[in-house]
């Protein structure tokens, strides 16, 4: 079962866009190749798409704070800090109309 769940490891890795087919193809030939049995086979799927999916929402994170490090580095403004500072112009514009 260990190399099962490194194979699922490498094979999560591997595949961003995977599908429940493939996977079962994947367990059918590790099936025909003796490595698991034929009963073993559905909780081999279900192990198999449990990682991916763990390995995507990972590397989703990881996009996730790699994006957001470099918007912080370049010091793009947030669209809040935007609309803060459209209320504070139009606020300033309003004041010097009713002075003028």
């Amino acid at each position: 079962m260990k190399e099962l769940l490194h194979k699922a490891w490498l094979f999560s890795v591997g595949m961003v866009d995977f599908t429940k087919e493939k996977v079962e193809g994947l367990v059918q030939e590790m099936v025909q190749r003796g490595e698991i049995t034929q009963q073993e086979s559905p909780e081999a799927v279900k192990q198999l798409l449990a990682k991916a999916q763990d390995a995507q929402q990972a590397l989703w994170e990881k996009v996730k704070e790699l994006t957001k490090a470099a918007i912080d580095e370049i010091n793009v403004a947030k669209a809040s800090e935007l609309e803060a500072l459209e209320k504070r112009v139009a606020a300033l514009e309003e004041a010097l109309k009713s002075r003028g």
